[in-house]
């Protein structure tokens, strides 16, 4: 008797040690996706004196290669569609996109003639090597839980775990880019990010659970295809939305709010609202379906980065709270893209559904810096706070009312096939 009750709080205590690992792994991993976001258009063109349009052309151009890798390597790694192969293979994922960010971050030291080159080497090596930490961890989210709610709950935890290092990443922005030396300032960065990117990973890989295999469908039935389809547009619509609202933060932080400790605040706020959000977003999963989520959640980032374009350039509470609801409008944008794609792995081909998924998204994020690097570059002034404030604002409300209307096209092809 006393063994048979002590094996659920060992089960329930394994959930627990399992959902806040892999929160840790998902924190360091996004420590450096975020730094390679965040950081590289702003790294390459105010520290390396790269021009836009050639930053941008080369990150942008490195993303589109991140979804080609991540196609890659679904077809290359079919033996580790396991929960322990995943996490075994994530592992080694995380030193190899280690000693590749290294590599980008001192770039800075090279001669300025050959900075542009050494930065696309560098970068497309990071972009490689990070497929092999970013697709089976990811896959990890479908393969590692027993069922769907303990997926909502991981999809939570990893959201608000990636929003943190998101945050930490933005506090640290001005200090290390404002410096006397940013170069040094950032390699020293990136030396930390690496270092908690890797002992997350190793950790993820000690501790993850072997699950039974799930039986793979090879040709998904019709509404699974549809659901994919539509969920996957989804994602590359919102991830062109957020990506324009992220590469252009930075810089309305720096020339829009004045910079120093307001523009730290300001790119620390909307990282905050996400990570604030996910248990509310996890517990309206309750009394609400992933359809209503999507229209609330959109509905608060076109509110919030409207409210940027009217807000007082300088003045950080009204920033802040604009940031604020943006923050928590993108969280429930990601809990409802990824528990959904969670569970759909979950049914099929983890590895290979959530590759073509990431593949996607980086391939969308990679024509968004691209179309940011041409406008920068093209006589966009990147120093006027008010027209750093109306591109976020516009671009988000157009992408809300794409997704709304896929959104729409979804649920009359429902109706059609049942009636």
């Amino acid at each position: 008797m006393a063994k048979r009750r002590a094996l659920p709080a060992k089960g329930a205590t394994s959930d627990r040690v399992l959902a806040w690992t892999y929160g840790a792994a998902h924190g360091g991993k996004t420590l450096l996706w975020a730094a390679s976001d965040l950081y590289f258009t702003f790294f390459m063109t105010e520290i390396c004196g790269v021009a836009p349009l050639y930053a941008g052309l080369a990150i942008g151009c490195s993303l589109l290669f991140a979804g080609l890798a991540d196609l890659v390597l679904v077809r290359w790694v079919s033996d580790f569609r396991s929960a322990t192969g995943s996490a075994r293979l994530q592992a080694w994922g995380a030193l190899a996109s280690a000693g590749a960010l290294l590599l980008f971050a001192a770039i800075a030291f090279l001669p300025p003639t050959i900075r542009l080159g050494a930065g696309i080497v560098t970068l497309f090596g990071f972009r490689a090597a990070y497929a092999l930490l970013d697709v089976p961890q990811n896959a990890l989210l479908a393969l590692a839980p027993s069922n769907d709610e303990q997926r909502r709950r991981l999809t939570a935890v990893r959201n608000g775990a990636g929003a943190i290092a998101r945050t930490m990443l933005a506090i640290a922005f001005v200090p290390v880019m404002a410096g006397t030396r940013p170069d040094t300032s950032f390699l020293l960065l990136v030396v930390i990010l690496v270092t908690m990117a890797l002992g997350g990973a190793v950790m993820l890989a000690r501790i993850t659970p072997e699950r039974p295999l799930q039986l793979v469908r090879t040709v998904p039935g019709p509404a699974r295809a549809h659901n994919m389809l539509y969920l996957t547009a989804r994602m590359a619509v919102l991830t062109i939305v957020t990506t324009i609202f992220g590469q252009v933060e930075p810089y309305l932080a720096m020339y829009g709010m004045g910079g120093g400790l307001s523009a730290g605040a300001f790119l620390g706020t909307v990282a905050a609202g996400t990570v604030l959000s996910q248990t509310v977003w996890l517990r309206a999963t309750v009394r609400a379906g992933p359809r209503s989520l999507l229209g609330w959640a959109l509905a608060m980032m076109v509110v919030g980065s409207g409210l940027l374009v009217p807000a007082p350039r300088g003045v950080l509470a009204v920033g802040a709270a604009a940031a604020l609801l943006y923050g928590i409008g993108a969280g429930g944008v990601l809990f409802v893209l990824w528990s959904g794609i969670a569970q759909s792995g979950a049914r099929g081909n983890a590895l290979a559904t959530i590759g073509r998924f990431t593949a996607i998204a980086k391939s969308a994020q990679g024509c968004a810096i691209i179309a940011v690097g041409a406008m920068f570059d093209g006589g966009f002034a990147r120093t006027d706070g008010h027209a750093l404030a109306m591109m976020m604002a516009a671009a988000t409300l157009v992408g809300a009312i794409v997704v709304a209307a896929l959104t729409w096209v979804r649920r009359g092809q429902r109706d059609a096939m049942l009636t």
